[in-house]
């Protein structure tokens, strides 16, 4: 990596990932890379799973929360923290503020499966359901923000947080040091950019692709543009998904280190939760398996040994029954 490319955020350099690693390391998972029989043969690649869907919590979210809130610890008294989210952060961030002893609150929107929302009160924290979307969430987090000593912990345009998603890069280059394509689903763009910007300081020419369901693609039409696009609303059933509008942080390292990105539809996204779940008994939730749906619809071009990071496993059982 060039001395330019390393100064833009200085908290993603590869030493600094490692340091994260090590401060989060016992309170996470250091989740299997399995090789896929029927993925491979059915998209002519070497496809390894990385099964962030076993994370402490259900998915990648608790890496990133941990760091920010250790660091939190570190540098301020901080009692407290507040987040808003489609469900996934919320664990992510309640888990964590109960293992290093903090009140949570969280602000999460009606629609939003409700194995989330228990699993928030389960780790001990308050959770407020305000609105009918991510963004009317986010804003009244904001609101309940001014009124408190409370510390913010934003679900993806935070370097922080950013940092704790890529230590997923770290682990992937451990296990399969042969890697040369990752695709990872976006939704605010925490997770690819961490993941982006670390594998290619571990290994230059891996390609890495990102997949958004259509109806919750800023990230690609912020590619298109050239410029930070938001959608007026999030159409899309994936609510992991539900950012309308992808983060300044998120977007620079994006554009800076991801290759391309695709969309691929809802009703697709269903049939690879299904197809996941018959052949490789594994549960994801649609923010995950939209990335397989990809893949198998030949939307992604893969290299001879692919990783693609099944990002959480939070789906509601009533949910989906609605799929078969």
């Amino acid at each position: 990596m060039t001395k330019e490319s390393t100064l833009i955020y200085p908290e993603i350099e590869l030493n600094e990932i490692k340091k994260v690693h090590e401060a989060i390391k016992s309170y996470i998972v250091w989740t299997p890379l399995i090789h896929t029989t029927t993925l491979s043969k059915l998209c002519n690649s070497n496809i390894y799973l990385k099964l962030e869907n076993l994370q402490k919590t259900g998915s990648f979210k608790p890496r990133g929360a941990l760091n920010k809130i250790l660091k939190l610890v570190k540098e301020k008294n901080v009692k407290g923290v507040i987040a808003a989210s489609g469900g996934n952060h919320a664990q992510g961030v309640a888990y964590a503020a109960s293992k290093l002893g903090l009140k949570s609150t969280l602000v999460m929107f009606h629609g939003v499966p409700d194995c989330k929302i228990n699993a928030c009160r389960a780790y001990g924290a308050d959770v407020v359901i305000y609105g009918n979307e991510f963004q009317d969430a986010f804003e009244f987090s904001y609101k309940l923000l001014k009124d408190s000593d409370d510390e913010y912990v934003h679900p993806f345009n935070d370097i922080d947080i950013v940092a704790g998603q890529a230590t997923v890069a770290l682990e992937l280059y451990k296990d399969f040091p042969d890697i040369d394509t990752v695709v990872c689903s976006i939704g605010g763009g925490g997770l690819i950019a961490g993941v982006a910007s670390t594998i290619k300081q571990l290994k230059k020419d891996v390609k890495v692709f990102g997949v958004e369901t259509i109806g919750a693609e800023s990230m690609y039409q912020s590619f298109k543009a050239g410029k930070i696009v938001g959608l007026p609303k999030v159409t899309s059933f994936a609510e992991g998904l539900s950012a309308c509008r992808v983060g300044e942080i998120t977007y620079n390292l994006s554009k800076k280190y991801v290759d391309d990105i695709f969309t691929i539809s809802d009703e697709k996204t269903k049939e690879a939760i299904l197809l996941l779940l018959e052949r490789q008994k594994l549960l994801v939730e649609p923010s995950a398996a939209c990335v397989v749906a990809a893949i198998l619809e030949k939307k992604v071009p893969l290299g001879k040994n692919t990783a693609v990071i099944l990002s959480g496993g939070n789906l509601d059982l009533n949910r989906l029954k609605t799929f078969l």
